[in-house]
């Protein structure tokens, strides 16, 4: 049985959404060796729409709230098990509603979700030099 490399079946579109998908998780892999991808992607969502209860956002990935809560928890200050979080998120009482808590972005988490988008930004400026190139390529005579 042969096994079908990437490079058959990816078209350059595919593979450019990779390379910016890798791009924009770097500065998540370099918070610590290894970050579970639940974690990482609680940080993208609070990242998005912060100011959401847990609730709102265990509802809008499809997990049940004690699931939220851990990962929020995790990647809050101080982790599940006592010891030290990732420090990217707070929680606080919502300003409005007294019997809910509202999800935020630590100083160091804006400063990571800023890190990301700014991957992103770099993928999308890779991505215009790359269709330049080829559209130049297509004018020029052979």
């Amino acid at each position: 049985m042969q096994v079908e490399a990437a490079s058959d079946f990816l078209s350059p579109t595919d593979k450019r959404a990779i390379q910016a998908l890798l791009w924009a998780l770097k500065p998540l892999a370099n918070l610590r060796s290894s970050i579970p991808l639940p974690y990482a992607t609680t940080f993208l969502m609070v990242a998005l729409d912060e100011g959401q209860s847990i609730n709102a956002y265990a509802r809008a990935v499809g997990i049940n709230r004690f699931m939220m809560h851990r990962y929020v928890q995790n990647i809050g200050d101080r982790a599940r098990n006592g010891g030290p979080g990732l420090g990217l998120v707070r929680t606080e009482p919502h300003p409005t509603y007294s019997n809910r808590r509202q999800v935020l972005l630590t100083d160091k988490g804006r400063s990571l979700a800023k890190e990301i988008f700014q991957q992103m930004g770099r993928s999308d400026q890779y991505d215009r030099r790359l269709q330049n190139a080829s559209s130049q390529e297509r004018l020029s005579p052979n």
